[in-house]
């Protein structure tokens, strides 16, 4: 195994700490995968804490909005009640969290009748 430089590892640290990825990281310094992986785990870094995580579970209000608009029937799907929803908040949610959300206030998929 070669020796890492401190420099190398300054490095790696540095782009780490700007939540570079992996693979950007390896692009960038020229430095194999392993490596940088030894570098992140000795330097203890969390990324589960990342400040760009996966977007925000609709708050209760919003769950209250999608909900309020298929129960009067004013929406038939979730991919609608998804881009009405959208249109209301910032950060926006996939087709698969407002079924989830449709889901745990007692509402079920059923086939259309044609």
């Amino acid at each position: 195994m070669k020796a890492t430089f401190p420099a190398q590892c300054s490095t790696v640290a540095s782009l780490l700490a700007q939540w570079y990825s992996l693979h950007q990281i390896e692009a960038e310094t020229g430095l194999g995968k392993s490596t940088i992986g030894r570098i992140s785990r000795e330097l203890e870094v969390d990324k589960e804490n990342h400040p760009e995580g996966h977007s925000a579970k609709p708050t209760p209000h919003d769950k209250q909005a999608i909900v309020q608009q298929i129960s009067t029937e004013r929406l038939d799907t979730a991919v609608q009640a998804t881009n009405f929803i959208n249109n209301i908040i910032s950060n926006p949610v996939s087709p698969q969290t407002v079924w989830n959300v449709l889901k745990e206030e007692g509402y079920w998929s059923a086939t259309k009748r044609k």
